[in-house]
């Protein structure tokens, strides 16, 4: 039960609101019992209290549907002229709102045909009080939209630095894995290789090991970094790839026009690649093409990874328990876009594919060329 209250009512903010709306009845309370006091009228404390405090328990009813209501407004991403018509709408029934509850406690029993004076009285208080009423709901709903507002401020601070985590790791695991010291053997032994062969052949691939190690640590510390940049970054790990593997891997790159601004995620490409040749190869599969497939659908962009090597034996989730480059991959996905992304990888006609669809983001130079 409190668990389920919990997803819908906020009870720090309910807190807040209590103590500041308490503060405002002992200080209205005691402006009045004073004057009470001045002008020689009897106050009967009891009374007097047990109404303040229902005044306040009403209100604080009142505040937790507002609460919730604006709550639901913020995350549907309501208009700001709606969401104003809707608080002036009901800043009105505040104060309906306690009178009228009140008047209904201190009137039960009382027949019908006696009922006209007492409710035009209500209704004239009702009157009297509505411009302190919509000052307190204006103040209340202030609080509420403050208490928001940095509550987004501080959720956003954890997910930036939950974002510098996993880039970290993931920048972390990319060193790790691909310039482990057998990468760079091979790449190395290749570089060798090819100067028998081709001078100009063996310098590219130098210049290509060199541009790939520059642009991993220059873009370290980038979530999101522009399309072309992490397609400068992936040609050159291909071709490394292609000279380490020799005649074994074939990878070809197929890319729609008018990408280059799109925001991506900082070396989202690579691991997928990298899976594929680590679990493409086995016996009956000693060579291995790769068709590495990037366009737009739907406002979305979507990267799709497809090798003729082996087939999974696994489902998706099963992968991700493992804490392969998939898990990291969705981490950042699940951070950087919520639920507004899909992953998956499946088999299909012989073939394994790999596919990620993320929303189209523009990088900042490309809006400002728009205007």
């Amino acid at each position: 039960m409190i668990n389920t209250l919990k997803k819908y009512i906020d009870f720090k903010l309910l807190g807040i609101l209590s103590l500041v709306y308490l503060v405002f009845v002992i200080i209205y309370a005691g402006k009045n019992a004073y004057l009470r006091m001045y002008s020689n009228r009897p106050v009967d404390w009891g009374d007097f209290i047990l109404w303040n405090m229902l005044d306040w328990a009403l209100i604080m009813l009142f505040m937790i549907f507002i609460a919730f209501t604006t709550k639901m407004m913020m995350q549907k991403k309501t208009k700001l002229i709606y969401i104003a018509l809707i608080h002036f709408f009901f800043s009105f029934f505040i104060g309906a709102f306690t009178l009228g509850f009140s008047w209904i406690i201190d009137n039960y029993g009382t027949p019908i045909k006696d009922l006209s004076n007492s409710f035009h009285s209500v209704f004239l208080s009702y009157i009297r009080l509505i411009d302190l009423h919509f000052l307190i709901y204006l103040a209340l709903v202030t609080i509420i939209y403050m208490y928001y507002y940095f509550e987004m401020i501080q959720d956003s601070k954890v997910q930036t630095a939950k974002l510098q985590e996993q880039l970290s790791k993931t920048h972390l695991k990319f060193l790790q894995s691909q310039m482990h010291p057998h990468f760079l053997f091979n790449s190395l032994n290749s570089i060798h290789s090819l100067m028998d062969i081709s001078i100009e052949k063996s310098k590219s691939m130098v210049v290509d090991l060199s541009d790939l190690l520059r642009n991993v640590l220059e873009k370290k510390d980038q979530n999101l970094i522009e399309f072309q940049e992490e397609l400068f970054i992936l040609k050159k790990y291909i071709q490394i790839k292609e000279a380490r593997f020799s005649d074994q891997l074939n990878i070809q790159l197929n890319v729609e026009e008018g990408l280059e601004n799109i925001l991506v995620p900082n070396m989202i490409i690579q691991p997928v690649i990298e899976n594929s040749t680590k679990h493409g190869y086995g016996k009956k599969h000693i060579s291995l093409n790769i068709l590495i497939d990037i366009y737009k659908k739907n406002n979305n962009l979507v990267i799709k990874v497809q090798n003729n090597g082996k087939e999974l034996k696994e489902k998706l989730s099963a992968l991700l328990k493992k804490g392969t480059g998939l898990n990291n991959i969705k981490e950042r996905l699940d951070t950087l876009y919520g639920e507004n992304y899909t992953l998956s990888i499946y088999n299909k006609l012989g073939k394994v594919f790999t596919k990620i669809s993320i929303p189209i983001n523009l990088s900042v130079s490309e809006i400002e060329k728009d205007f």
